[in-house]
């Protein structure tokens, strides 16, 4: 007897990745390589991390490609679907990691263009992906979208709130779709992830929010920083076929920060 799902955890095609150089979004096309996946590289500015990722996935034994892209530019994210049907024929999952590293002023002085920057990153961007990558998931016989969104962790960093409110937003986006494309074979989920050891944390540590960060144990449970390899385990679950009858979830990875 066989217990669990038995089909491979990602059929042929290939997955998208956007944000794909950053520390969250590396960790997980990686992994989803390692789970059995051709992976497609969308990176906005950073070219040498995405091919050094590139390089580690072919490493692996599967295929890759890293593909320039600003989500915000309807035109560069169809350019990265066109490219990535045309090497490998059909795309079957979608994973939005990219963001901005924004200031830490309180509400009163945070930048306007700061501001728009974060808007136009995570809400224009993500609503770019889902367009164009929804007609290509049914059309391959559906598929599966992952997004990265901030956990709430207003009580940690005072600016949170200001990033957490576009991602509200790509929550809702992700919940309309898994509603809209589930006739369609397709599923979409977000997972939340807490205060990271990676990606845009980071370059926070430069800043005066460190006290605040180093400090964030103190309310989390689990009482330490999350890691990437943790974040990356809940985007390749969603994303594979051991999570087929998961889908318009928000899976916290974030110690019990929000519970």
């Amino acid at each position: 007897m066989t217990f669990g799902v038995t089909q491979p955890d990602f059929p042929e095609g290939c997955a998208v990745v956007f944000g794909g150089s950053g520390g969250l979004g590396r960790a997980s096309a990686g992994l989803i390589a390692e789970r059995g996946a051709n992976v497609v590289v969308a990176y906005r500015s950073r070219r040498a991390e995405a091919e050094s990722l590139v390089a580690e996935v072919q490493k692996l034994g599967r295929q890759a490609i890293a593909v320039a892209c600003d989500v915000t530019d309807r035109a560069a994210v169809e350019a990265v679907f066109q490219h990535a049907v045309d090497t490998y024929q059909r795309v079957h999952t979608v994973v939005s990691a990219g963001g901005l590293v924004f200031g830490t002023d309180l509400l009163s002085q945070f930048k306007e263009d700061d501001f728009r920057g974060v808007i136009e990153t995570d809400v224009i961007g993500f609503f770019n992906i889902a367009q164009v990558g929804a007609p290509l998931l049914r059309a391959g016989g559906g598929g599966s979208f992952v997004a990265l969104v901030t956990s709430a962790t207003s009580r940690t960093v005072p600016c949170d709130a200001l990033s957490a409110t576009p991602k509200a937003a790509v929550v809702m986006m992700v919940r309309q779709l898994a509603v809209e494309e589930a006739a369609h074979g397709i599923r979409a989920n977000a997972v939340g992830p807490g205060v990271i050891n990676a990606g845009m944390v980071l370059p926070m540590m430069e800043t005066p929010t460190r006290a605040l960060l180093e400090g964030a144990t103190d309310v989390t449970p689990l009482k330490r920083w999350g890691t990437a390899a943790e974040v990356a385990e809940a985007v390749a679950f969603l994303a594979s076929s051991k999570a087929s009858y998961i889908t318009g979830q928000v899976l916290m990875v974030d110690g019990g920060l929000a519970a």
